[in-house]
Formats: C-alpha cells, sequence, structure tokens
C-alpha cells in the first residue's frame, strides 16, 4: 500500500522548498519510489519504510556524504536532496528519473533479452569504468548486484541507481548485500563492505553478465537443495569458494544438465578473458587485498572484447583472439554454424603518436561492420564511448568520419583527406592520420 498520496507536499530539506508526489513508480523492501515534482520538473523520491529508517542508523549520515560528495558521474542515479515529511518522522531522498528506455540486467540474466555482444562489452567496460570513478571519490558501493543495473538495449550505455548504498571506504556498515554477490570475507562477517570487497562483487557481475552462469555454483551445489540456505552460502561463497573453471581443481565444473550454456560461453571468449576471470576467481578468492582485477583493467579488457568483435557470414558475433595466431591453421569454425573464420581478420591498429619510434598500437579494432572507433582511442582524452570518431560499414570495408575533424589518409604515396561527414574505402597498408593518432590498416 502506497503510503503517499498523489498531489502530498514533502519538505526538500537543502533548499526549505516544497516537492509534490506525482505517481508512485514502485516498492520494494526498504520502501517506495515515486515520481514528484520539484521546481518544476520531475524527480524520483526514495522515501523509506519505519523498519529501515529503525534499523539503518548511518542512513541519513551516509546520505548526506552521498549529497555532499556529489555523483562520480551522470551514468549513476544520485542522490541531490533529502526529503521529509511535514511531522519529520520519515525520510527520503530526490534522485534523477530513470530513462524508462532502458532496460534491467535481470532481463539478460534471465534469458528474456539477448544483446549482442559488442553490447555485452560496453555493459561490462562502463561498469568497470564507473566503479573505478565512485572508487576515486573515497566512497564504496557495498552492494553491488543486478538490480542495480540498468543499459540501453542498443548502445550499452548504462545507469546505476540504488545509490543510498554508497558509503566512506571502510566505513562501518549493516550492509548485507545479496549473497551471490558478496565476497567471502563479507559472507563469514569478517569484514565490512569495502572497495576489496566491491571488486570481487564486480567481478562476480562481469562473468553473470557475459556467462549468464555464477562463477562459484558448480557440482558442489548438488549437495544442497537449497541455494539460499545459510549452510550453502556459508561453504559455497564463504570457507570453500572455487571457481566453476579452476585449472587445477575440478570438483566444481558447471552442472552439464543445468548450466551448458555456461561452458559455451566460455569457449567462445578470447583468451586474455579467461585468464582474467580464472585470475579474479583464484588469486582474488586466496587473497583478497592483492590478487583481485582491478577496475581499471576490468575496462581495458572489456573495451578490447568490444573491438574483437568479428561477425560471421550467418550473422553471430566471434572473437578476433591473438591466441589462435600461433596455431597451426589460419582459419578457426564460428561457433554457431561452423563457417571457417579467419584467425587474423581485417583491423585497423591505432597508434599513440604520429612522430617518434614506432610502437605497438594501444588500441586493435576488427573491421566488423558496426564497430566504432571512439574519440579517446583517436584523439585522446578520458575513457567515453558517447563520443564517436568513426564508424566501419561494409563489405567493403570504410571508414565514416562521424567526429568534427578533418583526417587524412595516405596509401602508396596518394593523399586522402576526409572531412566530416564522409567516408574512406580503407585498403592494406593505408594510414590514417586522426590528429595527435595514427592508424594503420591491414586486411
Amino acid at each position: 500500500m502506497s503510503s503517499l498520496s498523489v498531489g502530498q507536499a514533502l519538505r526538500v530539506l537543502s533548499t526549505g522548498g516544497l516537492c509534490t508526489v506525482e505517481k508512485m513508480l514502485g516498492e520494494g523492501g526498504q520502501g517506495e519510489v515515486y515520481q514528484v515534482s520539484f521546481m518544476g520538473r520531475s524527480f524520483a523520491l526514495k522515501w523509506y519504510n519505519d523498519r529501515v529508517l529503525r534499523h539503518d542508523k548511518r542512513l541519513r549520515t551516509r546520505l548526506q556524504t552521498a549529497i555532499d560528495r556529489g555523483p562520480p558521474s551522470p551514468r549513476f542515479l544520485w542522490p541531490f536532496a533529502l526529503v521529509m515529511g511535514r511531522d519529520s518522522t520519515r525520510l527520503g531522498y530526490l534522485m534523477p528519473l530513470r530513462d524508462p528506455h532502458l532496460k534491467e540486467l535481470h532481463s539478460i540474466l534471465n534469458q528474456s533479452f539477448a544483446p549482442s555482444f559488442r553490447v555485452l562489452a560496453t555493459i561490462c567496460s562502463l561498469l568497470a569504468h564507473e566503479l573505478h570513478a565512485l572508487h576515486a571519490k573515497g566512497l564504496a558501493y557495498q552492494d553491488l548486484n543486478a538490480g542495480n543495473l540498468f543499459f540501453d538495449p542498443e548502445t550499452g550505455q548504462i545507469s546505476i541507481c540504488d545509490n543510498d548504498n554508497v558509503d566512506i571506504d571502510g566505513a562501518p556498515s549493516v550492509m548485507g548485500g545479496v549473497w551471490e554477490y558478496q565476497a567471502p570475507q563479507v559472507v563469514l562477517r569478517q569484514t565490512g563492505p569495502s572497495r576489496a570487497t566491491d571488486l570481487h562483487s564486480l567481478g562476480v557481475m562481469l562473468f553473470r553478465i557475459l556467462h549468464i552462469g555464477h562463477p562459484l555454483i558448480g557440482l558442489r551445489a548438488r549437495q544442497f537443495g537449497n541455494l539460499s540456505d545459510p549452510a550453502a552460502i556459508r561453504y559455497l561463497f564463504g570457507t570453500d569458494p572455487l571457481f566453476v573453471f579452476d585449472p587445477d581443481d575440478a570438483s566444481n565444473r558447471p552442472i552439464p544438465e543445468e548450466q551448458s550454456l555456461l561452458n559455451a560461453y566460455w569457449a567462445i571468449y578470447p583468451g586474455f578473458i579467461r585468464e582474467l576471470f580464472t585470475r579474479a576467481f583464484t588469486d582474488g578468492l586466496r587473497d583478497p587485498l592483492h590478487g583481485r582485477v582491478q577496475e581499471t583493467e576490468w575496462r581495458l579488457a572489456m573495451a578490447r572484447l568490444r573491438d574483437s568483435v568479428m561477425t560471421c557470414s550467418c550473422g553471430a558475433e566471434n572473437f578476433y583472439d591473438r591466441h589462435r595466431v600461433a596455431a597451426t591453421t589460419s582459419t578457426f569454425a564460428c561457433w554457431y554454424c561452423g563457417s571457417a573464420l579467419p584467425v587474423i581478420p581485417p583491423r585497423i591498429g591505432i597508434h599513440a603518436v604520429l612522430d617518434g619510434p614506432r610502437r605497438p598500437p594501444q588500441h586493435v579494432v576488427v573491421l566488423d561492420p558496426g564497430a566504432r572507433l571512439f574519440s579517446y582511442q583517436c584523439e585522446g582524452g578520458q575513457y567515453n564511448v558517447a563520443s564517436i570518431t568513426a564508424q566501419v560499414a561494409g563489405p567493403p570495408a570504410t571508414l565514416s568520419n562521424v567526429s568534427r575533424n578533418e583526417w587524412t589518409c595516405r596509401h602508396h604515396g596518394e593523399v586522402i583527406q576526409v572531412a566530416p561527414g564522409d567516408r574512406v574505402s580503407l585498403k592494406d597498408g593505408m594510414q590514417i592520420e586522426f590528429g595527435t593518432t595514427r592508424a594503420e590498416v591491414r586486411m
């Protein structure tokens, strides 16, 4: 039952003004969410129930800390003002409304929606990037789980909600979190949530996004009738966690009849992704302070995964994997139809500077229709997948200039200027000068 009524006015503490309830958006274990009008605009109001206010004594302090420090980026639906009822017994906060176009991450995990691999990799890279931005402000998320994340089904852009979980890294916490994402030391109550435990939760999130299954739920789970049983949680996620693809212990491999998808996805992804997940759930479990994969490592790997997509003629997305280059054959089979695909596909390597000694490219992007070159790759600056420099079309492979700058392309003595809005046909050995970087095409 709704505890607020349409038209009801509530005090906004930072301004002394009022917000007015427009409609109820939803409810959960902590309270309700409403759409409210404030200063001529619509926002979301999270309104806590009495039980939460009695139990979570640090809630108001935690919210005020978040408000004072401000959001790490616009992708966080961040609290910006506290709200109280006229009798001052109830509390809530204002935040931006979520774009209704975005989908819940649960739609991927329950397989009701299947984005492209390129979108999945973008979701993963952005999640790692945003968590790094949060940690850089001295904050920890504390309760990272699938219910916190929404995504654009076409681009992979994300929004992160439930930011009332955020607190100063290392602050005392009553936060329990969702058990399947908790780090072992939190499950065992050896420590509270922190940046270090966020890193474990991040690894679980990324694995689930890419594989659907859970990295620690395998054959060992068969001995328990209910995975939410405290004994099961303590064993599988606390005292004896074991990666389902642990290279030295096969006792927790995926359950064949229940998790065949997990095996299939694990085989599809390139070696560098498998290596990172293996480290996250071997070294990361044994050494939580030094063994966990860092946010920046995940971001780089997931961006590389996004840029490695190569599409078979059947439409299935595969991946360029440098691990295969050492193989004796020049082709490998599409995971879906079995057609032969080139081990080394047409690609573009982006070098950091125009002049100076030749160095390996910082970014390698497969020339797959729909692939994008971003401004941070071609023109420098912060990681940003909203700013695009070039778009790949084809076949035959062409590169469209969607930036504001003119390019210079050189090929066997021919010089071609590519103005914004124009496109260039790509040829083996062509060099493209974007301004601060040089790209080299290999067909």
